[in-house]
């Protein structure tokens, strides 16, 4: 990451971070879009950092399969706890959150299904 890269991320941050103690001092509610700015912040920063590790094509794409993996597994486990934790507090399952567990569940064992097809034929 070069230096003015550098620099409007540490802006960025710092800008975001004072605006949420803020709201907190306040007493206003930190909603969605704190955690929305922070994450995309995080989301454009993070590759910027691990694209200047120096590594074959090989291993890049090693390393991409494995993170991807093991993202989509903790995103499931997420939303798992979701679901559990809505059903502790409330008593009730909240239906579009297991719909999207499950459909999480199904969707990589269902991709994997559909590549192997066609690298088979």
């Amino acid at each position: 990451m070069n230096k003015t890269n550098f620099i409007i991320f540490i802006t960025a941050f710092l800008l975001g971070t004072s605006y949420m103690i803020f709201k907190i001092i306040t007493g206003e509610k930190i909603g969605f879009n704190e955690f929305l700015f922070f994450s995309m912040l995080l989301m454009l920063y993070l590759p910027t950092i691990t694209t200047k590790i120096e590594r074959s094509e090989e291993e890049k794409r090693k390393i991409a399969e494995k993170s991807s993996k093991i993202s989509y597994f903790l995103l499931l486990l997420f939303l798992f706890l979701a679901v559990l934790v809505e059903d502790i507090l409330t008593g009730e399952i909240n239906t579009l959150l297991a719909g999207v567990l499950a459909l999480g569940m199904v969707t990589l064992p269902l991709v994997e299904f559909l590549m192997m097809k066609k690298y088979r034929s």
